[in-house]
């Protein structure tokens, strides 16, 4: 039973601190070989915490390319229990894995629990070209994939699994947002560069605009915040145009939406956020840097200004994606305690 689920486990990672995807043990120089995937934990201003190493070698290998910079991108899973992120089943220091076919190297999600637990036992046999992105509802349920080949959906966890094409374009980042699939894309066919295909596509599916761009635009990555007490779920997008390195911010009104602003960030690539009533902390990677940007203009406001940089990547090594567990909400019985404790020091 252990050896069917291949595990690596650190320390517990901490809800609301931040974690890097970062390529590279810094020993070599990174070029479009296999490289070792090291998930590093920092809290939001820049502490180193802890590295858990992902497998680099033998039958729970997950690597990446080196120098991939639309690779190693991040998602939270639907239920907040995982961090989900993709790479190949190819010993660290090989050849290219991503000009393989599937077949000979598997792509391979990863997911990373709170107890610091990683798991690549999932591998995908078919799906071609690189492997930017995974995302899932949960460690059990199906799973979507972001490629150079498409988004694509495969039904569920496993060691020798294939996948379903939802869309051809070149696909970024995969989010599932109140059940719903979102992806950006990087095709310069389209200018849909951020796009909805509905609750659990299982098959081809025509894609919705979001964010629509230039053709030559490439949304890499995006996070989703709920700002809004009167929109239902999710009403605020966050967006790396990697093209020209800026963060876009679009607002919802449960029907649509518009553009609220942009601020820069040299060479972004991914972006994820903590929100904390309506102002978010948002934090941009791009392969040497971890910047930050503060948006205190909440639903709807416009943004706009440069981020700040907190952290640089160290020698041979680069940063990827990153993500962040969510902080959970109070309970209603810490609520009722607290309550309680308040009235009877009144009472006193």
């Amino acid at each position: 039973m252990l050896a069917a689920v291949p595990m690596v486990e650190a320390a517990a990672v901490s809800a609301g601190n931040l974690v890097i995807y970062r390529v590279g043990a810094g020993s070599a120089a990174l070029g479009t070989a296999a490289a070792a995937v090291f998930l590093d934990e920092y809290t939001p201003t820049g502490t180193w915490v802890q590295s858990i190493p992902v497998p680099a070698t033998g039958a729970t290998a997950m690597t990446a390319v080196g120098n991939a910079t639309t690779e190693g991108t991040m998602s939270v899973s639907g239920d907040g229990s995982r961090l989900v992120f993709g790479g190949y089943r190819k010993a660290e220091g090989a050849t290219n894995p991503s000009t393989d076919t599937a077949l000979v190297t598997n792509r391979v999600v990863g997911m990373l629990g709170l107890d610091g637990s990683v798991n690549t036992s999932t591998a995908i046999t078919d799906s071609t070209g690189s492997l930017r992105s995974a995302t899932a509802a949960s460690a059990t349920s199906s799973i979507y994939l972001g490629t150079s080949s498409g988004v694509r959906y495969v039904a569920g966890p496993g060691a020798a699994v294939t996948s379903t094409v939802i869309d051809t374009r070149n696909s970024r980042q995969v989010v599932q947002s109140g059940g719903i699939l979102f992806a950006g894309n990087g095709s310069t066919a389209i200018t849909a560069k951020v796009q909805s295909y509905g609750a659990g596509p299982t098959s081809a599916t025509v894609g919705t605009a979001v964010i629509t761009l230039g053709t030559p635009d490439a949304v890499n990555s995006f996070w989703f915040a709920d700002l809004s007490p009167t929109v239902a779920g999710d009403d605020t997008i966050y967006a790396v145009n990697q093209v020209n390195g800026t963060i876009l911010k679009y607002t919802s009104d449960g029907a649509a939406w518009t553009a609220s602003g942009s601020f820069s960030a040299s060479a972004a690539a991914n972006v994820t956020g903590i929100s904390s009533g309506t102002g978010v902390d948002l934090y941009v990677t791009n392969t040497n840097t971890l910047f930050k940007f503060s948006d205190t203009t909440g639903y709807g406001g416009v943004i706009a200004g440069a981020a700040t940089s907190i952290l640089t990547a160290g020698t041979n090594t680069a940063f990827r994606g990153l993500a962040s567990f969510p902080v959970p909400e109070p309970t209603v019985g810490v609520l009722g305690l607290m309550a309680a404790l308040v009235g009877l020091r009144r009472r006193r």
